[in-house]
């Protein structure tokens, strides 16, 4: 029996797997290591996943997860499951893997992350051989919800958009300028504070201004990390993640205005990692 778990910031996704069928899957709130403990995880894990797991307990746990990109961080995670699930192997890797086996399988080609923070890698069909650098909300994320978000605001706090945007804005979130700075100075999570306004993005999309934004935003993506991999016009590219997703048909445009070819846009990559698994099998 296997657990197989996608994680990121907000949610993690779990796929219990038995005798080469999907027994269930279940949501908890997600964790990364580099803001929560190991004490922190485990309670999340024996509050959210055992309970909905129904004393079936795995006898090997595959988790891929944000931010496990150093050791310590995956010996956080690692611990965490090792003594709240007791399975006999766990195996702790970056969701960027998670990713590159979802979109890519076995098959060579750059996977890339686009939800609320970004990410991307060259996959050569066996193992993640490059990786240009994520450097977070405050340096860069670019092209994700965070990214879209931090746009939206600064216009937003600068007067750059349009009347009746501004109007439906003020109408759903705090919208004066000392309450908006002090959710982004002053309180926890500052990175999803953000990346929540691009619902809101999402919501005016038909705007060309908010369009223009978001294809922006994918534009920065492409010059900042995807142009960097030697052989980006040549091999597919594709990506996973709600911003990836909801905004695809504008990703699609971007990409192929910088001559890529498009390859996978999936909104998780749950089913991907399930096939690859199920394949393995």
């Amino acid at each position: 029996m296997l657990l197989i778990a996608d994680s990121g910031s907000t949610k993690t996704e779990w796929m219990l797997i038995d005798k080469g069928q999907l027994l269930k899957t279940i949501y908890t709130e997600g964790f990364n290591p580099y803001y929560y403990g190991v004490n922190d995880i485990v309670k999340i894990l024996n509050s959210e996943l055992i309970p909905q797991l129904d004393s079936l307990m795995p006898k090997q746990i595959f988790y891929y997860g944000s931010g496990c990109s150093t050791e310590q961080n995956c010996n956080i995670v690692f611990n965490a499951l090792a003594s709240s699930i007791g399975a006999e192997k766990v195996v702790v890797m970056h969701d960027l893997l998670a990713a590159a086996h979802a979109l890519l399988g076995d098959s060579e080609g750059i996977a890339c992350i686009l939800g609320t923070g970004s990410n991307s890698c060259y996959f050569d069909g066996n193992e993640i051989t490059m990786n240009v650098p994520s450097l977070g909300y405050l340096l860069a994320d670019e092209g994700s919800g965070v990214y879209i978000g931090k746009s939206f605001i600064t216009a937003y706090l600068y007067g750059e958009v349009p009347d009746s945007i501004a109007k439906d804005f003020k109408l759903h979130f705090q919208s004066e300028q000392h309450e908006i700075l002090d959710a982004l100075y002053r309180r926890e999570k500052p990175g999803k504070y953000l990346s929540d306004f691009t619902r809101f993005v999402g919501k005016h999309i038909s705007h060309p201004f908010c369009r223009q934004m978001v294809g922006e935003a994918f534009d920065d993506f492409i010059s900042v990390q995807l142009s960097k991999y030697p052989n980006y016009n040549s091999i597919a590219v594709a990506f996973t993640g709600s911003v990836a997703f909801h905004f695809r048909e504008i990703l699609k445009e971007r990409l192929k205005k910088a001559d890529i070819k498009v390859g996978i846009i999936s909104a998780s990559p749950g089913d991907g990692l399930l096939k690859y698994y199920l394949n393995k099998a």
